[in-house]
C-alpha cells in the first residue's frame, strides 16, 4: 500500500530507450528494424551535436543516441532504413512550446536517415521510477499528462501510445513530459484516427482493435492514461505478464481492479479505463477530479460538448489607445508583455501580478515577489518572461526576439545589435543558461569570463562568442590554431604587416582569452 499522506518525489532509475516496450505497427505486426547506422562517440549529427553513446540497444524504429551541443545533453533519434516520420507531426513538434510535451529541437536527414532531436530528460520516466506515493500521483503526474494529452487532442493529435517509458520526469520530479510521438497521428474531423492501429498492448484499453484496422481517438489515449496510472500505484502493470490473446481475454470477462486501487483513484481509474470511449473520462473530467471534485466514473459523451471551464479573475494590463487591455490566461500574459514591454516593466512591480498568477500555479508567487525590488526593470521582466515560459528556447528581451541561443549568438557576433549586447552585459544571458539546464559548470566558466570582460568592445563580444559555441581554434593564414604551438607554425615565413594586422585584431585577442593566454595578450598589447 503507497502511503497517501507522503510528499516526497519518486526515487527514479536511468534513462530508458525511448521506444523500450514492444508497439505493435499497422495491422497488428510488430515492426521489423531496418538497417541502422550505429553512430560511434565522437561523431557529429546536424554539425555540432556530438555523439556521446547509444542510449540503449536498437530499437523497432529507430536508434537513440546521447549527444552534446555547448554542453548541454540532447537526444538523437536516427530512424532506420525505410521509416518516414511524418513532416506534419515534425513540424507540430519542432513549434510546440508546452511544459508537458517534448518538442523537436531539430530534424533532418543523415546519411539518408531522418533523424530528431530532443531534449535530454536525465531524471528518468515513469517506468523507472520507484516509491511513488499517492501525493506525488495527484498532484505531478496526474496533471501533468492530463495538461499534455489535452494539447495534443486540441491540434488533432492521437498520441496512440500513452506508457511509462514514454513519460518523462523534469524539474526535479516536479513535472512529468510527454515524448515520442513516432507513432502519433492526426484525427479526422469526427475525431477518430482511421489509417491504422498502434499502440503497446499492455497499455491499449481496447486490445481486441490492435489485431485489426480500427479508428482510434483522443479516448484511447485517456484509455491507456488509466492504465499507467494502475502501474504508478500499483508498481506494476495491470496486465503484467500477459500475452497480448490474454489481455484481449481479461477486457472481454471484466477488469475487477485491485484493491490497492482504492478511494478516489478507484473512480478516476474506472472513469479512464471503462471499456465504452463514448462514456470514458477525459481533459475536463480529470481536471476537475484534480481539483478535489467527487465525480462518477460513467459519463456522458465527454468529446461532445465541452465541459464550461472554471473562471480567472483577469489582469488589466493597462490601456492603450484609450481602450483596457486585460489578459485571462499565463500564456495571453507571456504574449502581452512581448508586445508591450515598456508596460510590463510597471506590470511587473504590481501587488494584482502576483493574485493572477496564483489563479494558475501556486509555486508562481514565491518566485515572482523579488522581481518587484529587482533596480534593473528589463532584467525582471526577462526572468517574469522565463518564469511563464520555461520550456522555450527563445530568447525575447527588450522588444527582440531570438529564435534560440545559436541565433543570438550570430547576432551578437555582428557587434550592430545593441540589445544582444545589453543582453549579455545585464547578466541576463547567463540567468538564461541556467534556466535552460546548461552543464553547470559550462555556465561558471562563462559567467567568470564575462566577469572578466567587463566592457562591451568587439574583443570582449567575440570572446564569449567563442565560448558559447564551444570553439578552441581560429584560422590563422589558412590554417586551423588551436594553441601557442601551431600559431608559431602558422605565421612563419609571414611578413611583418600580416602579423601585425593579425595581432590587432579582434578574433584574434578574443581567441586568446577564450585559452586562457591572458598573459601573453597583455605582453602583446604592451608592445
Amino acid at each position: 500500500m503507497i502511503n497517501a499522506d507522503e510528499t516526497r518525489p519518486p526515487q527514479r532509475g536511468g534513462f530508458q530507450n525511448i521506444n523500450a516496450a514492444e508497439t505493435v505497427a499497422p495491422g497488428g505486426a510488430v515492426a521489423d528494424a531496418g538497417a541502422s547506422l550505429h553512430l560511434m562517440s565522437g561523431e557529429s549529427v546536424a554539425g555540432s551535436y556530438i555523439i556521446n553513446a547509444m542510449l540503449s540497444g536498437q530499437g523497432k524504429q529507430s536508434d537513440v543516441y546521447l549527444a552534446k551541443k555547448w554542453g548541454k545533453s540532447y537526444v538523437v533519434k536516427v530512424y532506420h532504413d525505410g521509416w518516414h516520420p511524418s513532416p506534419q507531426m515534425q513540424d507540430f513538434l519542432m513549434n510546440v512550446r508546452h511544459p508537458n510535451i517534448a518538442h523537436i529541437v531539430e530534424c533532418g536527414e543523415y546519411q539518408n536517415r531522418y533523424f530528431e532531436i530532443y531534449e535530454y530528460y536525465s531524471e528518468g520516466t515513469l517506468e523507472t521510477a520507484t516509491d511513488v506515493t499517492n501525493a506525488h500521483i495527484q498532484n505531478v503526474i496526474i496533471p501533468s499528462i492530463n495538461e499534455g494529452l489535452n494539447e495534443l487532442h486540441k491540434h488533432g493529435i492521437v498520441h496512440c501510445d500513452i506508457k511509462p517509458s514514454n513519460l518523462f520526469y523534469a524539474d526535479n520530479g516536479k513535472r512529468v513530459v510527454i515524448g515520442d510521438c513516432g507513432i502519433s497521428g492526426y484525427a479526422n474531423s469526427n475525431g477518430k484516427l482511421v489509417d491504422a492501429v498502434r499502440g503497446t498492448p499492455e497499455y491499449a484499453p481496447r486490445v481486441r482493435a490492435l489485431l485489426w484496422s480500427a479508428a482510434m481517438s483522443p479516448a484511447f489515449d485517456y484509455g491507456s492514461f488509466g492504465l499507467v496510472l494502475c502501474r504508478m500505484i500499483l508498481g506494476r502493470s495491470l496486465f503484467s505478464g500477459m500475452s497480448v490473446e490474454e489481455i484481449s481475454r481479461a477486457w472481454e470477462n471484466g477488469i475487477e481492479l485491485p484493491s490497492q486501487i482504492e478511494g478516489r483513484f478507484s473512480s478516476l481509474v474506472k472513469g479512464l479505463i471503462t471499456e465504452d470511449e463514448e462514456k470514458r473520462w477525459g481533459y475536463t473530467q480529470v481536471k476537475r477530479w484534480c481539483e478535489g471534485e467527487f465525480m462518477r466514473p460513467v459519463n456522458r459523451n465527454i468529446y461532445a460538448r465541452p465541459t464550461k471551464e472554471r473562471s480567472t479573475k483577469p489582469l488589466i494590463f493597462g490601456r492603450f489607445d484609450g481602450q483596457t487591455l486585460s489578459v485571462s490566461s499565463l500564456h495571453q500574459l507571456a504574449n502581452t508583455i512581448k508586445s508591450h514591454w515598456d508596460q510590463a516593466r510597471k506590470i511587473v512591480k504590481r501587488r494584482e501580478l502576483v493574485d493572477f498568477v496564483q489563479q494558475f500555479d501556486k509555486s508562481l508567487p514565491a518566485q515572482i515577489r523579488p522581481l518587484a525590488l529587482c533596480h534593473d526593470e528589463d532584467a525582471a521582466v526577462f526572468k517574469l518572461l522565463l518564469l511563464l515560459e520555461k520550456d522555450s528556447s527563445r530568447i525575447f528581451y527588450c522588444g527582440k526576439e531570438y529564435a534560440d541561443l545559436s541565433s543570438y549568438v550570430n547576432s551578437l557576433s555582428s557587434g550592430n545589435d545593441q540589445i544582444a549586447i545589453k543582453f549579455l552585459c545585464s547578466g541576463m544571458l547567463v540567468s538564461y543558461l541556467r534556466e535552460m539546464d546548461y552543464e553547470q559548470a559550462q555556465v561558471d566558466k562563462l559567467e567568470q569570463l564575462i566577469k572578466k570582460n567587463t566592457t562591451a568592445d568587439m574583443t570582449a563580444i567575440c570572446t564569449i562568442c567563442f565560448a558559447l559555441q564551444g570553439r578552441t581554434s581560429i584560422t590563422v593564414f589558412g590554417v586551423g590554431v588551436d594553441s601557442l604551438d601551431a600559431l608559431v607554425s602558422a605565421i612563419v615565413g609571414r611578413t611583418t604587416k600580416e602579423i601585425d594586422e593579425l595581432i590587432i585584431s579582434d578574433q584574434f585577442k578574443a581567441w586568446l582569452y577564450r585559452m586562457g593566454y591572458d598573459k601573453e595578450l597583455k605582453h602583446m598589447n604592451e608592445l
